[in-house]
């Protein structure tokens, strides 16, 4: 049996936190996931939960791609999707997986035939407005 389906929750919890403290860190972590997972029982607190375990968890700690693979193509889906605050957080998250900012921003130009100029113009200012400020 895959070992990746059966690890509880609190290992790909573990395992989410890690992710998210290299790629964004420990203060993003505790803010914006960690901390409100463990807040009040509610919805903020089972998307937060979510996000750890599911997302960082079980998708970024998977086999077969490296993390700069996984930021680029979510920063596409990102630009593609227009959630730009997301985006902001994935911009830092990806210079942490290894991505220059040269590169962060070439990615907004390739998108352009794939998602269109508007999109592609609001995820470059996106993505220059947060490099300007790291």
């Amino acid at each position: 049996m895959n070992t990746r389906t059966t690890k509880g929750t609190s290992v790909r919890r573990l395992e989410g936190e890690q992710v998210v403290r290299e790629m964004l860190g420990e203060g993003f972590l505790r803010e914006s996931m960690a901390g409100p997972a463990d807040g009040a029982p509610g919805a903020g607190a089972d998307l937060a939960r979510l996000a750890l375990e599911q997302c960082y968890g079980d998708i970024w700690t998977r086999p077969g791609l490296d993390r700069r693979s996984r930021s680029l193509i979510t920063l596409g889906i990102l630009m593609a999707q227009g959630h730009q605050a997301e985006l902001r957080n994935h911009v830092v998250g990806a210079l942490g997986n290894g991505l220059s900012p040269e590169e962060i921003l070439e990615a907004t130009v390739h998108a352009v035939p794939y998602i269109g100029l508007p999109a592609a113009g609001h995820a470059l200012a996106t993505a220059a407005d947060t490099l300007r400020g790291r």
